[in-house]
């Protein structure tokens, strides 16, 4: 039974205790008169209502302070990091659809039965946000509902509203942090889901969000890291709709080649103003890169977002940049990570070694690939227009010295992202033309 109830509980029986006594009191032989009599019972029923109304009071403070005190929440901590191989050993799903569920399922348990007070719902805004990088795993992979993901991802933002509401009309007090915290997440979501959907468009949601007021460490990486994409995003909108190459995946060799031969005619107004945006981006990447800079994942994103965008800042100026240093930094954080993650899910018995495959394990396979697989589409789009004799590496092997085969089986496979075997085919294509090898794939 609640506190409060107690109380009220006591108040009523001392009170119904008393009117009985008193009665009883008044009709023995050596009871008092009746008007001594009734100003004592008005005496004492002022009394326990005085009593009640300050038990009352004292309960309802109480409470108050108790649901909207933020001392020592998680978003105010400036030291917090996400706890990488807990999500790793926490979802361990074969695949996407169970993924999806045990995600979203995590986060509505969180909501209904761990977010009553404003220091228990910042904990699960700070949880919500850990999660923030593992969304794609589930909404870029092949067998996906789309539909069905939004769905639950829509009711998830009116729950987080809802309470919200209910903690900010007990009390104002605090509640900062939280409420750029949400913006925060709606921004996030809102480009993830326009970006799935091949909308480069993007909505100013992020700029809405006061950033400087942030304190959190991951919060503050992930605020400076999407709002460098979405410069990254209008800068590239911009350039697809002056060349008229919406449809192309700009970071295929096909779409590289096909810019490189329309970059000359972009106007001198539009260039200024696609550079103002990646050098934009560019700055919202090196902030975010200077606070999560002890962190074991983020770097892996911040200079993959970095490096691309460096190279198209490059195509479009004289400047010299380090794209391919950047890139190369991506590539190694993530190959250290996938490291870590497989020792996270090693079994190890008596006579054997086991790595558990979760779908989250070649989520993040794939994300490293990702990067091997756009670094090389870019030296082939540059020794096709400039004849460049950087070298073509991957995974050590210089790929224009190895045979095709060699080339095929080096290979990692990721089934459920299919752009990665899209980029492969290409790529062993592109090395067939050069050598003068009969084009399999073309048959």
């Amino acid at each position: 039974m609640k506190r409060a109830n107690i109380f009220y509980v006591t108040i009523s029986v001392l009170v119904l205790f008393s009117s009985c006594l008193a009665v009883w009191i008044h009709y023995l032989n050596e009871g008092k008169d009746l008007l001594n009599f009734t100003i004592s019972i008005v005496g004492f029923c002022i009394a326990l209502l005085a009593l009640f109304i300050s038990v009352r009071t004292y309960t309802s403070i109480d409470s108050v302070n108790n649901i909207s005190k933020m001392d020592g929440n998680i978003l105010d901590n400036e030291n917090y990091v996400t706890s990488l191989p807990e999500l790793i050993s926490h979802f361990k799903s074969q695949d996407e659809k169970d993924l999806d569920n045990k995600i979203f399922e995590s986060i509505e348990y969180k909501l209904k039965k761990e977010s009553h007070t404003a220091v228990h719902f910042a904990d699960t805004l700070q949880y919500i946000i850990d999660l923030i990088v593992i969304f794609p795993a589930v909404f870029n992979a092949s067998d996906t509902d789309r539909k069905r993901y939004k769905e639950r991802m829509e009711s998830i933002l009116r729950n987080i509203d809802k309470r919200r509401k209910i903690l900010y009309s007990i009390s104002k007090g605090n509640s900062i942090q939280i409420t750029e915290s949400i913006k925060l997440f709606k921004a996030v979501v809102a480009y993830q889901h326009f970006v799935s959907d091949g909308n480069f468009n993007i909505h100013a949601d992020l700029l809405h969000v006061r950033g400087p007021i942030l304190r959190n460490p991951v919060t503050k990486t992930i605020y400076h890291n999407y709002l460098g994409l979405y410069y990254n995003k209008k800068g590239m909108h911009l350039l697809r709709e002056f060349l008229k190459i919406e449809s192309k995946d700009m970071l295929s060799i096909e779409g590289l080649n096909l810019i490189n031969t329309k970059l000359s005619s972009l106007t001198p107004p539009i260039r200024e103003e696609i550079t103002m945006y990646l050098t934009s981006a560019c700055k919202q990447f090196d902030k975010a890169i200077d606070i999560s800079k002890e962190d074991v994942m983020w770097p892996g994103f911040i200079n993959y977002n970095k490096s691309r965008t460096l190279y198209f800042l490059s195509s479009l100026s004289t400047k010299d940049n380090s794209w391919l240093d950047i890139i190369d930094d991506a590539i190694d954080s993530r190959s250290r990570l996938n490291r870590l993650i497989d020792e996270i899910l090693t079994t190890n018995s008596k006579n054997h070694t086991t790595i558990k495959n979760t779908h989250l394990r070649q989520f993040f396979l794939y994300q490293e690939e990702l990067a091997r697989m756009v670094k090389l589409n870019i030296l082939l789009a540059e020794k096709d227009k400039n004849n460049s004799e950087l070298p073509l590496l991957y995974r050590g092997l210089e790929i224009n010295k190895i045979h095709i085969d060699d080339l095929k089986k080096s290979f990692i496979a990721t089934s459920c992202f299919p752009i990665i075997k899209s980029y492969q085919d290409m790529i062993i294509e592109k090395m067939q033309e050069k050598t003068g090898t009969p084009s399999m794939l073309r048959k």
